[in-house]
């Protein structure tokens, strides 16, 4: 503890990055038991669930629906699982040992408690897409482990990026991860809460273990050669999830009919 406080007042520890990640580890704790509650007690936050997913569908467009579909299957299991692999291959093949510990706690507290409340609560879908434990709403795996696999490497090649570079790896982060979180309160496979909370423990989670990362002696990473690494696999994964699904997602994804009594 002591040793910790030493190094939160040395001069040289970025004051910004601590308060931004305060910000966040606080406010996405916060936030995320905030609506695990109301979730478990039926508060009326379930009632404004569905009062938002009834508005979202009148949003909805042929268009539209092709290109949310092709988003959300940017978080499909298909393209993360390859991201996630090549990550650690590549921390393992450079002997970044430390990084490759958080890389795999990060990834596999976030799956862990994903499944684990999604069991728990047995909270139902907006409709009958999933089978098994997937059928379950709470929180939305895409939206944690979107945040948590994207936002922790974002922020580790962010560590000794320029802050020019820092803006455009955040900016483009926060845009994928927005726009999957999006898609599936927009296709009607989560209600708003799921992905509220989702995004919310991931925020919290990666900001927490980016002090505690930054704290500890960190490894030496060569972050040209990780992005290159982690961006071609992303965008293979992600060229080949879309070509070979996309036509079964539209069909399984598209809207239901509005029943009018």
């Amino acid at each position: 503890m002591h040793e910790m406080l030493a190094w939160l007042l040395r001069r040289d520890t970025p004051k910004w990055f601590l308060v931004s990640a305060a910000v966040l580890v606080l406010g996405g704790a916060w936030l995320f038991l905030g609506i695990l509650g109301d979730v478990v007690s039926r508060d009326p936050l379930v009632e404004l669930d569905a009062l938002v997913y009834e508005f979202v569908r009148t949003l909805r467009t042929p268009g539209s629906d092709s290109f949310f579909v092709a988003v959300t299957e940017l978080g499909d299991v298909q393209v993360v699982l390859p991201v996630i692999v090549v990550a650690l291959g590549w921390f393992i093949a450079h002997r970044c040992w430390r990084t490759a510990i958080y890389w795999l706690v990060a990834v596999g507290v976030a799956e862990a408690l994903v499944k684990v409340i999604k069991l728990s609560l047995h909270r139902p879908r907006p409709g009958a897409l999933y089978v098994g434990i997937e059928q379950f709403s709470f929180p939305s795996g895409h939206a944690t482990l979107g945040v948590v696999v994207y936002g922790f490497l974002a922020f580790l090649l962010c560590v000794q990026a320029s802050r020019r570079v820092r803006v455009f790896i955040v900016s483009a982060t926060a845009l994928l991860i927005g726009l999957v979180a999006w898609s599936r309160l927009y296709l009607g496979v989560h209600w708003m809460s799921d992905v509220l909370g989702g995004l919310s423990f991931g925020m919290a989670w990666i900001a927490a273990l980016a002090v505690a990362y930054l704290y500890q002696r960190r490894d030496a990473l060569r972050t040209a050669s990780l992005a290159m690494a982690v961006l071609s696999t992303f965008v293979i994964a992600a060229t080949v999830n879309v070509a070979t699904s996309h036509a079964i997602d539209l069909v399984r994804y598209a809207p239901v009919p509005v029943n009018n009594k």
